[in-house]
């Protein structure tokens, strides 16, 4: 996988995540689409006000939240382009199988 590190990150209502990464590239994704709210470190993001307290890491150039969470910027960077995670020349994340998008 590439190096991919975030930028700037901001939360709309609907647990809306809008990224910016050092590329360049920016969007925006509704997170319950791609992540289960209901895992021992992902629980708390059910309420908006946690969620919204996301902020970047600028060391590791990745988001996180106050517990810790802290989901893999190349998964979000292929959210925010459509594109599936090969390693090895094997699919392992395709977007556009939602939450189901780890094979």
């Amino acid at each position: 996988m590439n190096n991919k590190k975030i930028s700037n990150v901001k939360t709309f209502p609907g647990k809306i995540l809008w990224l910016k990464f050092t590329d360049g590239t920016e969007g925006q994704f509704c997170f319950t689409d791609f992540f289960e709210l209901n895992k021992e470190l992902s629980k708390e993001l059910q309420d908006d006000s946690f969620f919204s307290q996301v902020t970047v890491n600028n060391e590791f150039g990745c988001i996180e939240w106050p517990n810790s969470y802290d989901p893999s910027p190349e998964v979000l960077y292929a959210i925010i382009k459509n594109q599936k995670i090969t390693v090895k020349d094997k699919v392992v994340f395709d977007p556009s199988l939602g939450k189901n998008g780890w094979l």
